[in-house]
């Protein structure tokens, strides 16, 4: 039994949406403004030139950072493992106010938040905020359980 998760799809969803213009303004800024000079460059930042390769590693590194895989005896979060028989795991929900929601999650009310803590004396090593659906995380929650 080995399944793999993301703790940030959300995130990854919502910039794999504005990636592609973001990308293909960038190519267009760095072809027509800059190589053949027909057009103006427009400079907002980092992404007016370089939007092509900032953006998909930003991605890949975003997904790689935030894979869950969860075995018989151990879950692994990024690289680190963290065996069954010395920790604890839990998803709890919280509420969150309107003014405190984050930009790509403003209708959603109910927040998760997945814990790691030490059997032997309860300290907590993992503790992040679940960037996913409610039923993703209700799927996390069962995996970590079995």
């Amino acid at each position: 039994m080995k399944k793999t998760f993301n703790l940030a799809k959300s995130t990854l969803v919502f910039y794999a949406f504005i990636a592609p213009f973001i990308i293909g303004g960038s190519l267009y800024n760095l072809v027509y403004g800059l190589m053949l000079g027909e057009k103006p460059t427009v400079r907002i930042g980092v992404f007016s030139l370089l939007g092509f390769v900032v953006l998909p590693i930003l991605l890949i590194s975003t997904y790689l950072r935030n894979r869950v895989v969860v075995t018989g005896s151990n879950v692994q979060i990024n690289k680190t493992d963290f065996p069954r028989s010395e920790y604890d795991f839990a998803i709890t929900e919280r509420y969150l106010p309107l003014k405190e929601r984050p930009l790509f999650s403003l209708f959603r009310k109910i927040f998760h938040t997945l814990a790691i803590t030490k059997k032997s004396d309860g300290t907590v090593v993992f503790y992040q905020d679940l960037e996913t659906s409610r039923t993703d995380a209700k799927e996390i929650q069962v995996a970590l359980e079995s």
